[in-house]
């Protein structure tokens, strides 16, 4: 009787960390999954605020040219507000 249920402590041992093995696995490869998923999304965050970094830059060289008075009065000739 003594051997037989030494044999089934191990085998129950034995199921037990394989099962837990396996769970960590199946952990490891979600937390991949999810570090890859962010990572993307982290690339996509800054190629958008380099998008509107430039957009930025190009509407206050847009500003600058219409706070010139010069270039308030061409464009007011252009839509012939001033003849």
């Amino acid at each position: 009787m003594n051997q037989q249920k030494r044999n089934r402590l191990v085998a129950a041992g034995t199921v037990t960390v394989v099962l837990l093995l396996v769970v960590l696995v199946a952990i490891m490869i979600y937390q991949l999954v999810v570090i890859v998923q962010l990572s993307n999304r982290r690339q996509e965050l800054i190629d958008e605020i380099e998008k509107y970094s430039t957009e930025m830059d190009n509407y206050e060289d847009l500003i600058d040219y219409y706070e010139d008075y010069d270039a308030l009065y061409q464009l007011a000739v252009k839509y012939d507000i001033i003849g």
